[in-house]
């Protein structure tokens, strides 16, 4: 009873806490981070906010259109892709100055990679491939299905795919050589990598782990409802948001167990980790909710 009693007890310690709610607008949908500060992307507001992390207030607002909503940062930028528009938004941090060039297919998700960013065209099957500093197309690759999260992870893009589909694409960037991998869930959406493979959560319960090397399924586990974007927190494991039922849900990055979960904003999306904290946007909502690590 004693051991089961100070167990509970080291459990409710290590909770994480709510730090800040910020306002950041309607429907927060991603967010990223540079060196001074957290961009959210706004997809009903159709805005770019840039949060300082020092105050947790919104210090910058950008209109980018209704639709904004992945966000990625590199190659000295903050990149933003609208799915209404198909516009890829290339975003000085300091000047905030936007470049637009058009990648259409509804642009589900976007990566930045040594110089060249990366988007899928959900709406016509399209992997489309970007020069950084010419905002140029360079290709745009027809790998079909409905193409949705991305990962660059060890030279390597993985990109989820929807509608139905139960694989994902690991592709080669350089030869743009496509393997399709069967991961025995439908819609593989959200990728995070971890030491012990690359995790994706599909549209639903399944979270899977696969093999870096080959995209083998490790193994396969099932909690909440409709998983989002997890990320790495500090102590190493897991949070994966659910959206559907508002909880975030911490799990072992190598095992896939679950080590609890808590309340997370409404709408729980995506989870980030920047500036020693987690942050995790509330899509149903119109704030963005900062945790002790």
């Amino acid at each position: 009873m004693r051991v089961l009693l100070a167990a509970t007890l080291i459990g409710l310690a290590a909770q994480p806490h709510v730090i800040a709610r910020i306002a950041s607008g309607t429907s927060p949908c991603e967010s990223a981070a540079t060196a001074s500060a957290v961009w959210v992307a706004n997809d009903s507001s159709g805005t770019l906010v840039r949060v300082d992390p020092r105050t947790n207030r919104v210090t910058a607002r950008l209109a980018l259109g209704k639709g904004a909503c992945a966000v990625a940062v590199g190659a000295g930028a903050v990149w933003v892709v609208n799915y209404r528009t198909g516009v890829l938004a290339r975003v000085d941090p300091s000047t905030r100055k936007v470049r637009r060039t058009q990648v259409g297919g509804e642009p589900f998700d976007v990566v930045v990679d040594h110089g060249h960013v990366w988007t899928t065209g959900f709406g016509n099957g399209t992997l489309v491939e970007v020069d950084a500093r010419s905002g140029r197309v360079l290709r745009r690759m027809n790998v079909g299905g409905a193409p949705n999260g991305l990962l660059y992870d060890a030279g390597v893009l993985w990109v989820g795919l929807g509608r139905g589909a139960t694989e994902v694409l690991k592709v080669d960037p350089t030869t743009g050589t496509a393997h399709r991998i069967e991961v025995g869930a439908e819609a593989p959406t959200h990728f995070v990598a971890s030491r012990a493979g690359i995790w994706v959560a599909n549209d639903g319960d399944a979270f899977t782990l696969l093999a870096r090397d080959d995209g083998r399924v490790l193994k396969t586990v099932h909690f909440g409802r409709t998983l989002g974007q997890a990320a790495l927190a500090p102590d190493g494991t897991l949070w994966v948001p659910d959206k559907e039922i508002d909880t975030i849900f911490r799990v072992d990055a190598a095992t896939g167990r679950q080590l609890g979960s808590f309340p997370g904003g409404n709408g729980a999306f995506q989870a980030m980790r920047a500036f020693g904290s987690m942050w995790v946007t509330s899509y149903a909502g119109s704030d963005v909710w900062r945790f002790s690590g």
